[in-house]
């Protein structure tokens, strides 16, 4: 007698991303996963939504699903803060139209939940704590074998959460700009490592003991190089998303791989500002002889008593030596800050402002605190009387009402009105922000110009 023939698992793999006109079609994350799938024979079918569009309906994304699907299809999905509102709706819908498979669920939303998942997410038969690339792809080779394989970061619903996360071999891991997936185009974000060697307590990207930092190797790294610098490269414009790029073993090297290659667009790094070392600004230096670097400066706040109530003690002094350093090799920076901090006041928060002002910095991002979960300041919030927004509160603010993501707007040292003003300031930042802007890309343009003449000679230049 014949034994009958299990289906082979079809995965449908859906990004509900918040994505700028700018950004390539599909997002780093769901291109790193999508990108170890195929190269291990997966059968899956990739659909990116941006959430932020005018144009997007939970109900679109629904329709897709259920039209796409047979019962040998399952449904992954990343879950962020961001897509929360729309992805609750697009859960319990699937159920409501009796979807034939099974709905995973991954990203920070569920890493960084410690219990009770299934309180969160009902609808959710499994899900994904930590790196998803290989979790994802164990589960899917077992699936026509063991319903329910064992495999490290998977919670099925229903059974003992074991509260652990997904490791992943970077070494291992194709390129998804190797693999032709992210277009070469004029703006990407490109990742040398993930996690972040910091504790502050409302950030997700902070270490734990179940997901730590891990750097890709070099040799990929340098492959993405050359990629990103390849004769006729689309790229102008390269964001790193390294937590603390200016940490681990590599990122002098990186550095001086794009140096070599002379890369000529702009390159956006996050930088601690204790951590700078003169070589790694000897380097900057170099690499803005063909390129135009950023620094991105997270300061959040210059307070001593706001800075321990976020678990993000700063060295002042040192870092007034970086910012002074900064400004005499003319690298370019932007610094952002938070509001609604505990502990804060407007005269506190206007007070950070007024010190990075004094310190040469000439664009700062000011942006609203929220409360991350499974973050130490998402638990602490009953202790410290943080109060957050909803949508019959903060009716102004669009994040709140298109995409519920919420707010501190109140606390035992400012009140809704003062967190109005902080508000108000931020905005009047962004504004002062884009003159600043504007002039400097106008000058990047003319840098580039002088570069690229003929018998020019880079000793020779100075920086506009």
């Amino acid at each position: 007698m014949l034994k009958a023939q299990i289906p082979t698992k079809r995965l449908m793999l859906i990004a509900l991303d918040y994505m700028k006109t700018k950004d390539p079609p599909i997002s780093l994350g769901q291109s790193s996963i999508l990108a170890n799938l195929h190269q291990n024979q997966i059968d899956v079918f990739p659909k990116s939504y941006a959430v932020n569009l005018p144009s997007f309906q939970p109900d679109d994304v629904t329709n897709d699903i259920i039209q796409n699907a047979n019962e040998s299809t399952d449904v992954a999905i990343g879950a962020y803060i961001w897509n929360e509102k729309s992805l609750q709706k697009i859960l319990t819908d699937l159920k409501k139209n009796h979807f034939p498979g099974r709905i995973i669920l991954g990203g920070p939303q569920i890493s960084y939940t410690k219990q009770h998942l299934e309180k969160y997410y009902p609808q959710v038969d499994v899900f994904i704590r930590g790196y998803g690339e290989t979790a994802l792809l164990e589960y899917m080779q077992q699936q026509s074998t063991n319903r329910n394989p064992e495999v490290n970061g998977i919670h099925y619903a229903g059974q003992p959460d074991r509260v652990r996360s997904a490791k992943t071999n970077f070494d291992q891991l194709p390129s998804p700009f190797l693999n032709n997936l992210i277009p070469n185009q004029s703006f990407i974000r490109w990742e040398t490592q993930r996690g972040c060697p910091f504790a502050c307590s409302f950030c997700q990207h902070r270490e734990s003991s179940s997901l730590t930092r891990r750097h890709f190797e070099f040799t990929r790294i340098a492959r993405e190089i050359q990629w990103i610098c390849r004769p006729k490269s689309n790229v102008r414009d390269l964001n790193l998303v390294d937590p603390t790029f200016n940490s681990g073993p590599n990122y002098l090297n990186v550095l001086n791989e794009l140096i070599r290659h002379k890369y000529s667009g702009k390159v956006a790094l996050q930088t601690r500002l204790e951590m700078i070392k003169p070589e790694f600004l000897d380097a900057v230096v170099r690499l803005n002889q063909t390129a135009m670097v950023v620094l991105e400066l997270g300061l959040q706040t210059i307070h001593r008593n706001e800075q321990i109530f976020i678990d993000r003690p700063s060295n002042m002094t040192k870092i007034k030596r970086m910012f002074d350093e900064i400004h005499e090799k003319s690298i370019e920076c932007e610094v952002s800050l938070i509001f609604g901090l505990p502990g804060q006041t407007v005269d506190s928060f206007r007070q950070s402002i007024d010190y990075c002002y004094r310190n040469h910095v000439k664009v700062i991002h000011a942006f609203p605190l929220m409360l991350l979960r499974g973050t130490p300041l998402y638990e602490q919030r009953d202790k410290l009387q943080l109060i957050e927004s909803d949508e019959g509160v903060c009716d102004e603010i669009d994040r709140v009402q298109q995409y519920g993501i919420q707010h501190v707007i109140s606390s035992p040292t400012f009140s809704y009105d003062d967190w109005r003003q902080m508000a108000q300031v931020a905005g009047d930042l962004e504004i002062q922000n884009q003159s600043y802007l504007t002039n400097r890309d106008k000058n990047y343009v003319r840098h580039q110009q002088i570069i690229n003449r003929p018998n020019h000679s880079f000793t020779s230049l100075k920086r506009i």
